[in-house]
């Protein structure tokens, strides 16, 4: 079937073009969708006047797109929990970055995020651009901050499980594991004195018995 476009369409042709397609393509989603009409001298008509309709919306748009621009925030910081050498435990998507930005007063939505060099996976400066209209785009400074966990531990902590934690040189040691020490060291010091005093009366056995004999 030949048809008449009333706007741009990918792969087939722009507004005004006349093109041939399959029937049930023209007459189940162009035709309906108003996006084509048969080819026909008046439909010339209604072309000239979708085109200058299509025009009108198109500078309103642009007009849109440039408003939010000019309110539009520059620059976010996001914290992620991060690995050696900042490696981000996942990464930052442009829903990331969008949500960020909605929430910061900036609605976005994450379609008109781009990240040239895709999302973010490591900690430091980024930049993305916000595609609001093809005419109309500005870049956002992306700053990605790690959850550095292991900095905010104390030494107790941050030992492993099976390893013992000793207190720093100016940290003050728990009143209760000095006084297991303390415990400890006591009960050290009567298995030594009971020891040495069996050793004492092992050593007079002999004696006593040749005293007893004679």
């Amino acid at each position: 079937m030949e048809i008449i476009l009333l706007e741009n369409i990918q792969n087939l042709g722009t507004l005004g073009d006349t093109v041939t397609v399959a029937n049930g393509y023209a007459r189940n989603f162009l035709i309906p969708q108003k996006k084509a009409v048969i080819a026909t001298v008046d439909a010339k008509a209604l072309v000239d006047v979708r085109r200058r309709e299509l025009a009108t919306e198109e500078s309103k748009r642009v007009e849109v797109a440039r408003a939010r621009a000019d309110i539009g925030i520059r620059a976010i910081t996001l914290s992620r929990l991060a690995g050696e050498g900042g490696k981000l435990y996942g990464s930052v998507s442009p829903t990331d970055i969008a949500d960020a930005l909605t929430e910061a007063g900036c609605r976005t939505e994450k379609s008109e995020i781009l990240q040239p060099d895709g999302p973010i996976k490591q900690t430091g400066e980024f930049t993305a651009d916000v595609l609001l209209h093809p005419e109309v785009r500005f870049s956002v400074k992306v700053t990605v901050l790690g959850e550095g966990d292991d900095d905010r531990l104390t030494p107790a902590q941050a030992a492993q499980p099976g390893q013992a934690s000793e207190p720093g040189p100016d940290e003050p040691i728990n009143p209760t594991d000095q006084a297991a020490q303390s415990e400890l060291s006591d009960s050290t010091d009567d298995a030594t004195n009971a020891a040495k005093a069996n050793a004492t009366n092992t050593a007079d056995a002999p004696a006593m018995v040749n005293n007893q004999l004679g």
